[in-house]
């Protein structure tokens, strides 16, 4: 009962509590008494341990235990109310909960086995929240803690946390940043104000995790390295390079995120500029030579990009272990950190020279850069280059001291390099070569030391055409330098080389350069020397580069030695038939299979024979065979007695056969010398091995070959080249089919020729040019036509420039208004400040000069003028405008557009577009100009010639209307082609002399003398202006010399000294002073003005002053300030025997002093390539007068008695001088009526209205020319216009300073010092009238009617005028001067046509 009321009771409380709703309570607590009862006792026995037991079970050094307590410990903390708890205590303000807090929370991000309860973001939120509370306590907490290192420890927890957080993990990084971009000020302020080392290692960790990552986020949209950077990272991590001076890894780290955030910029010196001090630099430096590898390769970055801001440079070199640290890395480092150093010490060189010159001076550095050469990486070789190419820019002494380097290592180094190198390597040797023959005086020590070892191996590189040309180029002026170095050059066998060039180069610039080193090589004046030495046993040869002993004993011995091509000596085998016998009678049979296949190529070996002995002599009739003996010399050699020996040594003519230079005999022993000429052995070689080539397409006579040329352009360029050796041009000429067959390719030039024939003919021209300037090579183009094959050919040209010019007028003005661009200034800077390239007479100025800037320039400077009369005006181009000021002004760029694009596009990131340039037009103009110079040699040599052949020609020439199309063709390129002006106006003015006074031909202004000008040159007819057009180097002098007879001391006035002057036209190489009458011009050479004892000059191009053959030159030879187009430029001479120069108006010193006053010294000038200027001997207004010495007159002034010339010196003398001519009848008659033909004596011009002042016609004249006059000229003068096949002419006669009218009225010129003559033709009236200094004189002359429809030329008296067709600006002012020339145009087309038949 009892127990069954206790179940009652039981179900009753149940029932109860289930009513009252705790069953569910009821069920929990029986579940978990049945948990508690299946747990295991371990767990129990954990569960009953406390945290605090825990945490001192955590401290433990049993790592089982520690790991285990610190599992539960996280376990626990983990628990979704305990972390919440930690999360709130990283938000406490009281300081000592937030330290537990931040405590568990990194404890538990540290820990590598769990799972973090938060999104990442959160996480980092809280760390970084944290970090920012250490730093301002007083804003974040309202309870502070009393250990005073307590943020510190915060601070180094959280950071510690962070990087551990954030290792090689990036997308924590993205996260980190994203959410609290203020991470990074945070760190930066870490480094700058903690003095916890801990606290500043993570601190900069994490700035160089930052810069390194550069990543783009919500929260650092401008990226992290920029963000990092511009929030004062680099000076702050500066500051600390010093504190981790002891730490190789952490100021590894230091510098590597500096130099990380520096190179992330374009510009880094304004960040380079805030670090570099004395504070960094010297903890960098000594880190450069640390052992710790990663370390010395951050300090040399940051090292470089101090110097290369010319940062802190002073310090650097003033430090004494510099170069020996930088030393030991060159010997022992590898190839990256030797970059490195040879960037650093390239760009200290460059900024300090004095530096440069205290490490000349040390060699074993030097050894080692030149031992760097060798490395085997490519980018330490590249920059040993450029270290090499900034020391050689610093002058001959230390290129003395390089070549001077024990083992030759450095000329050693540099052939590797061409040998193994890469091409950007070759390519940047080529300029370090350039820069080291540079100084003529130690181009034979670069010879010798093995250079033409490296010119030979770029050469044999045909894939690549730069290569190959510079090392052409390079050879052409080594080549010029002496004849000393020619014969080195020799020795180094570089015959072949030159031949290959030649003969198959890619590139025709290449075939030319050797072509003209090959002309070079032939004008040596030195000779091949051999030397024989012989006892019947021994035979030693020796000689140029040659070198044999031949120990044989053998009767009979035979040795070739290929001269030029190859330094060997060759013993021939000798095949006997017949034995020799012991008596002397009998001949021996024998072959020598070498000279048996003796072909004519074989033309300038060089054959040695030795023969001894009774024996020996039984060879002399077999030998006969092989040699050309005479009777003398085979009796000589055959007569040998025993232990006689005799020497032959002979030549392989063109023919193929061997002709004997020498013959000795001696007894025991024999020494024969024999010196062959340079030119004898090259003409030989080129003979046979170019000119054929060349030639024999040229002789064939089939009708095909009438239609064009045969040859190509290369050929036709090496063959002009060739042409220039007079011995050459003998043999050409006597094959007129070769010149005729030249001629079909001008013959069948029409319109619409291609651009290869085009160029083909613009080859052909060349070399019909230089046929000109020899006398049978002139002879034979007059005989075959030439004359008439160009002026048709220059008339079917000048249509094809009209049309392209008038159908591209629609598009632009100017030809070179397309290729003009506003380039910004930071752009027009650095074109300014490129160094110019040392002037190489190889490879001309011309192309890099643009002729609107140049006449712009002249322009400009003749508005400067000192005189009273300032020069005449130059008609201002359409388009042209010269920058000025500091803005950026339309620069033209015509020919260096690809070198501006390069700058544009590597400054402001874009690349220009490039203007259509009409490449067609150009190669018109080319060939344009070829022509016309063609044409103008053979007019001007044949007129000086003064032959009834020339005067014929001449004739034939103005009769044709050569002049009318001439003068159109000047008309039309007067802007676009300014140096063909010069040789269009001396043509014309040639032709035009169709008038004879039959007085003297003398000529009594000084000027030029055109006898002693070197063939290629132009002059113009005032012989006042020159213009080289050919590849030489042309000279010439002037009429007139001082001496010490000019000195005299009975006479009343002395002068202190002469003086002349020279406007530069252009501004290439052009060499200024004077000559004596030793002084030899070698133009092929490139030896002019100064390079030889006789002779005195400067050059503004390259600054030095010449006195002396060039490789005798002194390093002290620098002299003066670079000259540009429009300068003038004063030489004086004093009576003491100094000669000084002005530049303008200023004074350059004295360049030469002690000339000998004995000599008689002329004015002279040597010009390079497409090089033009004129000049003044005093007959012209003188230029900025006022800054000559004060005694110093014009060189024109100077005559044999030391007097001026006579002039009248008052007004009163000149009217009875005028007044004399007018009564004396004798000189009435010689004047003669001045126009008008026999049957119309009394011409009388019919006068214009007059209203006041000269009217000028109302519409432009059709044609129109001035003359220029200088004062009381004894020769008279006649200017006029003529009709062409008829004895009708209109003059007037210019003499003592008065005009003849051809109604015998007379004008007096101006008192001045030039006189302009004016002389205009109006078609409508077919009237002439004249002007006097551009005003009109009254009077209208008119032709007869019966000769309207004839064409109207000009026509002089003297050709030695100067005349202004419209290549300059007019002094008569015409209302419209494009009108004028427009219709002057068309008029001399229209009247050239009508004389076709003529020219027919």
């Amino acid at each position: 009962m009892a127990q069954c009321s206790g179940r009652n009771r039981a179900a009753v409380v149940f029932a109860a509590l289930s009513a009252s709703g705790g069953a569910f309570l009821a069920f929990y607590i029986c579940k978990r008494v049945r948990e508690l009862r299946s747990q295991k006792f371990p767990d129990r026995i954990a569960n009953a341990i406390s945290n605090e037991h825990l945490a001192v079970l955590a401290k433990s050094s049993n790592v089982s235990l520690r790991q285990s307590a610190e599992q539960m410990l996280l376990d626990r903390i983990l628990e979704k109310g305990s972390f919440q708890e930690v999360i709130s205590g990283c938000s406490s303000r009281d300081e000592n909960e937030l330290y537990r807090a931040c405590s568990v929370l990194c404890v538990v991000l540290k820990s590598v086995n769990f799972s973090i309860p938060l999104p990442i973001g959160q996480v980092s939120h809280l760390l970084t929240s944290c970090l920012q509370k250490s730093l301002d306590r007083q804003d974040h907490f309202d309870v502070l803690s009393k250990d005073s290192v307590f943020p510190v420890k915060i601070q180094r927890m959280t950071l510690a946390t962070i990087c551990d957080f954030m290792s090689d993990s990036v997308p924590n990084k993205d996260v980190l940043i994203g959410t609290c971009p203020d991470i990074i000020s945070t760190c930066i302020r870490l480094v700058n104000e903690s003095s916890n080392k801990e606290v500043l290692r993570y601190s900069v960790l994490l700035l160089f995790q930052f810069a390194g990552l550069n990543t783009f986020v919500e929260g650092c949209p401008l990226g992290t390295t920029r963000s990092v950077r511009e929030s004062g990272a680099v000076p702050a991590l500066a500051k600390r390079i010093i504190t981790f001076h002891r730490e190789h890894i952490m100021q590894r780290i230091t510098l590597q995120t500096i130099v990380i955030l520096i190179g992330s910029v374009d510009d880094s010196k304004p960040f380079c500029s805030e670090i570099a001090t004395p504070m960094v630099l010297m903890p960098t430096i000594s880190s450069c030579s640390s052992d710790d590898v990663e370390l010395s390769f951050w300090a040399l970055a940051l090292i470089q990009d101090f110097v290369i801001h010319d940062l802190c440079t002073d310090e650097m070199t003033s430090m004494s272990h510099l170069v020996k640290d930088f030393l030991e890395i060159l010997k022992t480092r590898e190839g990256v950190f030797k970059s490195f150093v040879l960037k650093i010490m390239s760009a200290l060189c460059l900024r300090r020279v004095a530096f440069l010159e205290e490490l000349s001076d040390n060699k074993p550095f030097l050894i080692t850069v030149c031992t760097a050469l060798k490395d085997q990486n490519d980018l330490v070789i590249n920059y040993a280059i450029r270290f090499l190419k900034v020391m050689l820019q610093h002058g001959p002494g230390i290129i003395k001291k390089l070549l001077d380097l024990e083992d030759n290592v450095l000329l050693d180094g540099l052939c590797h390099v061409s040998k193994e190198g890469q091409k950007e390597n070759k390519l940047l040797l080529t300029e370090l070569l350039t820069d080291l023959v540079s100084v003529e005086k130690l181009v034979l020590q670069i010879v010798q030391g093995g250079v033409m070892e490296i010119v030979k191996e770029l050469a044999r590189d045909e894939d690549d055409e730069s290569l190959t040309f510079f090392s052409s180029a390079m050879l052409m002026d080594m080549a010029m330098v002496s004849d000393e170095i020619k014969v080195e050059m020799n020795n180094c066998c570089v015959l072949p080389t030159i031949f290959r060039w030649i003969q198959s180069a890619k590139s025709e610039k290449v075939s030319v350069f050797g072509a003209k080193a090959l002309v070079m090589f032939h004008l040596i004046d030195d000779s091949m020397n051999f030397t024989v030495r012989s006892d019947g046993h021994m035979t030693h040869i020796s000689g140029s580069g040659v070198e044999l002993i031949d120990s044989k004993n053998f009767p009979l011995k035979m040795f070739r030695v290929e001269c030029l091509l190859s330094q060997n000596v060759c013993p021939l085998c000798i095949k006997i038939r017949t034995s020799p016998t012991s008596s002397s009678e009998g001949d021996v049979e024998f072959s020598i299979p070498a000279l048996d296949a003796l072909k004519t190529d074989n033309a300038g070996d060089v054959i040695i024979v030795t023969i001894s002995g009774k024996c020996g002599a039984q060879y002399v009739r077999g030998l006969s065979k092989y040699i050309n003996l005479s009777i003398g010399e085979s009796d000589q050699l055959s007569g040998l007695a025993e232990g006689d020996v005799g020497v032959v040594i002979a030549i392989v003519g063109d023919d193929g056969r061997i002709n004997t230079l020498k013959v000795v005999t001696a007894t025991t022993e024999v020494t024969a010398d024999v010196a062959i000429p340079y030119m004898t052995l090259f003409s030989h070689r080129t003979t046979k091995h170019i000119l054929p080539e060349i030639l024999a397409p040229l002789s064939e006579t089939s009708e095909q070959l009438q239609l064009c040329c045969p040859l190509e352009r290369r050929e036709l360029e090496v063959l002009k080249v060739l042409l220039c050796l007079e011995g050459y041009m003998d043999s050409f000429t006597q094959s007129p089919t070769s010149v005729s067959n030249l001629l079909s390719a001008i013959v069948s030039f029409t319109d619409h020729s291609t651009e290869d024939e085009q160029r083909i003919i613009e080859s052909v021209l060349g070399i019909l040019t230089v046929m000109a300037v020899f006398d049978s090579g002139r002879d034979l183009l007059i005989s075959l036509d030439t004359h008439d094959h160009l002026v048709a050919f220059l008339s079917i040209l000048l249509e094809t420039i009209q049309q392209s010019s008038e159908s591209s007028s629609n598009n632009r003005n100017d030809v070179f208004e397309a290729d003009q661009v506003a380039v910004p200034p930071n752009v027009a800077a650095i074109i300014s400040s490129l160094p110019p390239r040392p002037q190489s007479r190889a490879e001309p100025r011309s192309s890099l000069r643009s002729s609107d800037s140049t006449d712009s320039a002249i322009e400009d400077r003749g508005r400067h003028t000192s005189s009273s009369i300032s020069a005449l005006p130059v008609i201002p181009e359409a388009g042209s405008e010269m920058a000025g000021g500091d803005g950026a002004g339309p620069v033209h760029l015509q020919s260096l557009s690809s070198l501006v694009d390069e700058v544009i596009a590597s400054v402001t990131g874009e690349a220009r577009d490039a203007a259509p340039i009409n490449e067609g037009e150009t190669l018109t103009e080319a060939i344009l100009e070829a022509a016309v110079i063609c044409l103008t040699k053979i007019v001007s040599r044949e007129a000086r010639n003064n032959s009834a052949q020339s005067r014929l020609l001449l004739t034939h020439l103005d009769e044709s209307g050569t002049v009318l199309m001439l003068w159109s063709c000047l008309l039309t390129v007067r802007k676009k082609h300014r140096n063909l002006l010069l040789p269009l106006v001396t043509t014309m003015t040639t032709i035009s002399e169709t008038i004879s006074l039959d007085t003297n031909d003398h000529h009594s202004s000084v000027g030029f003398d055109a006898s002693n000008a070197t063939r290629m040159l132009v002059l113009s007819n005032d012989h006042l202006e020159i213009l080289n057009f050919n590849w030489t180097f042309e000279s010439v002098r002037a009429t007139v010399s001082i001496s010490r007879d000019l000195i005299s001391s009975s006479a009343p006035c002395q002068p202190k000294g002469w003086f002349y002057q020279m406007e530069l036209v252009t501004d290439g190489l052009i060499q200024l002073g004077w000559v004596n009458d030793k002084c030899v011009y070698q133009p092929r050479k490139g030896n002019g003005v100064g390079d030889d004892y006789d002779s005195y000059s400067i050059d503004g191009i390259r600054k030095k002053k010449w006195h002396g053959p060039v490789a005798t030159q002194t390093e002290g030879n620098g002299y003066g300030e670079t000259w540009n187009a429009g300068d003038i430029v004063t030489c004086l001479f004093d009576r003491h025997g100094s000669i000084s120069y002005l530049l303008n108006d200023k004074d350059l010193g004295i360049a030469f002093s002690g000339v000998d006053m004995d000599q008689r010294w002329f004015p002279a000038c040597s010009v390079c390539t497409d090089q033009r200027a004129r000049f003044n001997f005093g007959n012209d207004p003188i230029r900025f007068a006022e800054s000559i010495p004060d005694g110093f007159v014009p060189i024109a002034d100077a005559s044999s008695d030391g007097s001026r010339h006579q002039q009248p010196h008052s007004k009163q003398q000149e009217t009875s001088a005028l007044e004399a001519e007018r009564k004396d009848p004798e000189k009435e008659e010689l004047s003669g009526v001045a126009g008008g033909a026999c049957d119309r004596p009394n011409r009388r011009g019919e006068r214009l209205p007059v209203q006041g002042a000269p009217i000028v016609p109302s519409s432009p004249p059709s044609l129109y020319f001035e003359v220029y006059v200088r004062p009381y000229t004894p020769r008279p003068l006649r200017v006029g216009f003529s009709i062409i096949d008829a004895k009708d002419r209109i003059t007037v006669m210019i003499s003592n300073n008065a005009i003849m009218l051809p109604d015998r009225s007379r004008k007096q010129l101006p008192v001045q010092p030039l006189a302009v003559v004016g002389c205009g033709y109006v078609a409508a009236t077919h009237s002439v009238f004249f002007t006097i200094d551009g005003e009109v004189v009254e009077l209208l002359f008119s032709f007869s009617h019966t000769t309207k429809s004839r064409p109207v030329t000009p026509c002089l008296s003297s050709r030695r005028t100067r005349v202004n067709w419209g290549q300059e600006e007019f002094k008569y002012k015409m209302t419209d001067v494009e009108e004028y020339m427009n219709g002057a145009i068309s008029h001399c087309q229209r009247s050239s046509s009508l004389c076709q038949p003529v020219r027919g």
